[in-house]
């Protein structure tokens, strides 16, 4: 037995329109590039390159000479005391400001410059150079303040006569600062540079330590 199936027009229309979107499908499958849907970008990371100091036409050193106080060692007895002092100047402070030149947008987005630490400078030397702070400081537009590291110690022997007060006076020596600076920050990932100049305000170091000795009689 021999089994025909008529198939009407529209019939046949509808099985063509099926076929072709199928095969449409399938061809679209195959040329779109595969995507990761779990694929994250990383942020990029940067890196100081160099950094630079120097003293321009328009930047200056100035000397503050600073009053540190008094100590009294008080002998009410009738015979000689011998007293010794030791001065650290701990009170001593490092301050830190960077004026920067940059203009808006000059940055990429996510590259925040207040997340660095750079070295700061110590000592000026006459050949245009200077020596780094030991500790680094963030790179702001707000004074930052730190003790000063001062391994410095002042070991003073006193004979504080009878009946009398040796008052002790101190004064220290502060090189306050205007310097420029330039600062290279390289795109780990891109291999991209940026560059930030500008000023650095800041106390550069102390020194020239000195004591005086006064005496009062007592009544």
């Amino acid at each position: 037995m021999t089994l025909t199936f008529a198939l009407s027009y529209r019939q046949l229309l509808f099985l063509i329109a099926i076929t072709f979107l199928f095969l449409g499908s399938c061809s679209k499958k195959s040329l779109d590039p595969e995507v990761d849907e779990d694929e994250t970008v990383l942020p990029h990371e940067y890196e100081i390159e160099s950094l630079t100091y120097r003293l321009a036409d328009d930047d200056k050193i100035d000397t503050v000479k600073i009053k540190w106080g008094t100590e009294e060692f008080t002998n009410p007895g009738n015979t000689l005391m011998e007293v010794q002092h030791v001065e650290t100047f701990n009170d001593l402070v490092k301050t830190s400001l960077f004026e920067i030149n940059l203009e808006e947008d000059e940055l990429p987005l996510d590259l925040n410059i207040t997340e660095f630490k750079i070295n700061v400078p110590a000592v000026y030397y006459e050949d245009g150079t200077f020596s780094y702070y030991p500790e680094p400081f963030t790179i702001s537009d707000s004074e930052q303040r730190e003790q000063y590291k001062n391994n410095s110690t002042f070991t003073l022997d006193l004979k504080v006569p009878a009946r009398s007060t040796l008052i002790l006076g101190k004064s220290i020596d502060r090189h306050d600062i205007i310097c420029s600076f330039k600062l290279v920050i390289r795109n780990k990932t891109t291999g991209d540079k940026y560059t930030v100049d500008g000023k650095w305000h800041g106390v550069l170091r102390y020194f020239n330590e000195s004591f005086s000795v006064d005496e009062e009689i007592l009544n």
